[in-house]
């Protein structure tokens, strides 16, 4: 069985280091392949895997794809859209991953142990698209280990953060949610991810990206579960920046819809959403895209 992993970011300083690090080193021990998408990263900074990789071991694992903002700007059009893209760059992971099962998660995650992911596989349905909840891990027990320690951080959250059963529903007819946050860590063979096409591209802002992909499966006909076990972790963080200089500014660019917008969003792509208007070209796959490999 292969296992691939799939995770965007930008170098923006959205993220602390320490949090980023502990992330890549936790899945590169899960998974067998992890696509990291560097989108729209300014080129004077570069790519924040490269910034990392003095950290990380050098496995052969991990595919880097890096999107720079002129492409960026060829891709999207939308004045209004988040300088980081979610939908696009999943779709990039997805047609390019190897793995039989796929997972598409953040980069503040700390995922399952590979056994317990495995374990939770061995169990599983092929026509079922799984949502596993997070759990909250809290910076009071992150402070206290290394990046590298990130073993022992995920014991010791094992045996003190319970399960969290926090469901949600961001439209009246919303069935498909099932928990808050439903986009940290959602699993499913690769069959369905091409079948439905991925994310629906033409979602360039945060809102409700993991909801809308969770009714496309049900729309195709796929089963739908939330799941509570295997344990994996958010790492809490406020809405900042790290600026160069290490210090912490607030970040609204991320959040900047408005209400109004949000309710727009939610209308439109969970509660009337019918079917998917991605390309045959979703996840640029018509495009070759080259990849360095850590």
């Amino acid at each position: 069985m292969k296992i691939s992993s799939i995770v965007f970011s930008r170098n923006d300083g959205f993220k602390e280091d320490k949090r980023c690090i502990a992330h890549f080193l936790a899945c590169l021990d899960t998974f067998d392949e992890v696509i990291y998408i560097d989108w729209n990263s300014d080129e004077d900074k570069g790519s924040l895997l490269w910034k990392l990789e003095d950290h990380l071991p050098k496995t052969g694992k991990i595919k880097h794809i890096i999107i720079p903002p002129t492409a960026v700007k060829q891709i999207i059009t939308n004045p209004e859209a988040f300088e980081v893209n979610e939908t696009i760059t999943r779709n990039i992971g997805i047609v390019r991953a190897t793995g039989d099962w796929i997972v598409n998660t953040n980069i503040d995650i700390i995922p399952p142990s590979r056994k317990e992911l495995e374990e939770f596989i061995n169990k599983s349905n092929k026509e079922t698209f799984y949502t596993i909840s997070r759990r909250e891990a809290p910076l009071s027990i992150f402070d206290k280990y290394k990046a590298e320690e990130w073993k022992e951080f995920y014991k010791e959250l094992c045996k003190t953060i319970p399960e969290r059963y926090f469901p949600a529903k961001v439209t009246p007819n919303d069935d498909y949610s099932l928990i808050n946050c439903c986009g940290d860590f959602q699993l499913a063979h690769k069959d369905i991810w091409i079948d439905i096409k991925g994310y629906e591209e033409g979602m360039d802002r945060f809102c409700f990206i993991d909801t809308n992909v969770q009714k496309k499966a049900v729309l195709h006909g796929y089963n739908l579960e939330a799941k509570y076990h295997p344990p994996l972790f958010h790492i809490e963080h406020g809405a900042y920046n790290i600026t160069e200089n290490g210090k912490k500014e607030k970040s609204d660019g991320w959040h900047s819809n408005t209400k109004q917008k949000k309710f727009n969003d939610a209308w439109k792509w969970v509660e009337t959403f019918k079917t998917s208007q991605n390309s045959d070209d979703w996840g640029l796959s018509k495009t070759e895209i080259e990849y360095e490999t850590f």
